[in-house]
């Protein structure tokens, strides 16, 4: 018989989790460079609104990303964020890390990258919102101000105001932006090359900041985000990512700004973005010490060239549906 209680012992996700607990006194000697202002500033720079762009950080070095809302209308900045290592061979993959930490990161939380390498590219080491600004009227769950998710694109803003949306602007764009600022982009000569690539990484699922947010199931069962308005937070406000890797954060300043207005009305602050050098380089470049892709993927071809496993190619003929 099936037993049907829970056990945190056979979850997957669980032992997932179980698998990553991160070395919490090391990041608290990060964290704790900031506290004592052993830090030093790198350099500063603005995610300006309506854009995207592309900001460089060293393995050891900390990425802060802060809003200043009262220097301009008052409004909270939404954005949405990828890491990638400057070879682009990696990134801050959804799937990875939400299996193993969920769909909103905390402090000490990594975001991992994807298969084939699984390996830490930055963990989260500051999370400044005042939660207590953020509300839930419906089902006295806590609202969170990050998630894995899609980003708005030039489709998803035509199914919600038809065509002429093709026009308006979106991450998506924002990304695009971004991703060709990078160096190992700019090196594809082939034009039409360069286009699929940045596509392809344009189109990652990434880590959605500053805007609030339940991952709930509705009244008919099906889980889907809930968005809520952005309260205006306090000039300051950061959050921070100690950088495991060489890389590249990849940010889109969304258009849809506090989502407090009509799409059309938005108006979009600028992210303010400083990078740190803490002198306190990454403890393992290989966190959980696990067989590579370029290794056990020869494990799985090997099973096809045994015929344990059938790779024999699936035409029309096959199903005789000709």
């Amino acid at each position: 018989m099936c037993n049907k209680s829970y056990n945190a012992d056979i979850d997957p996700v669980e032992q997932f989790a179980r698998g990553v607990k991160p070395n919490v006194e090391f990041y608290d000697k990060v964290i704790a460079t900031k506290d004592n202002g052993t830090r030093k500033l790198v350099y500063e720079d603005v995610l300006e609104p309506h854009t995207g762009n592309s900001f460089y950080a060293k393995a050891g070095q900390v990425i802060r990303i802060e809003q200043r809302p009262h220097q301009h209308n008052g409004r909270t900045q939404i954005a949405d964020i990828l890491f990638f290592t400057p070879d682009l061979e990696q990134w801050s993959d959804h799937l990875s890390t939400t299996a193993v930490a969920g769909f909103s990161p905390s402090i000490y939380g990594s975001l991992w990258t994807q298969s084939k390498y699984m390996e830490k590219i930055v963990t989260m080491v500051a999370d400044e919102y005042p939660y207590e600004l953020l509300e839930d009227p419906d089902n006295n769950m806590k609202v969170q101000h990050m998630f894995f998710a899609a980003h708005c694109s030039k489709e998803y803003n035509m199914c919600a105001y038809g065509n002429e949306a093709v026009h308006m602007n979106s991450c998506h764009e924002n990304f695009i932006q971004a991703l060709n600022r990078l160096p190992a982009i700019a090196a594809i000569e082939d034009e039409e090359e360069r286009k699929k690539k940045v596509q392809f990484l344009a189109d990652r699922n990434d880590l959605n900041i500053f805007q609030p947010n339940q991952i709930i199931p509705d009244e008919e069962g099906v889980t889907r985000g809930k968005m809520f308005l952005s309260p205006s937070v306090p000039d300051g406000t950061g959050l921070e990512f100690y950088c495991e890797k060489d890389l590249y954060l990849v940010a889109s300043n969304c258009p849809y700004a506090d989502q407090n207005l009509p799409f059309h009305e938005a108006q979009p602050n600028p992210i303010y973005i400083q990078v740190y050098e803490t002198g306190i380089s990454p403890h393992s470049e290989d966190h959980l010490g696990m067989v590579k892709g370029d290794q056990w993927e020869e494990l799985v071809y090997d099973k096809f060239k045994t015929g344990e496993k059938d790779i024999s190619v699936r035409t029309p003929e096959s199903f005789n549906n000709l």
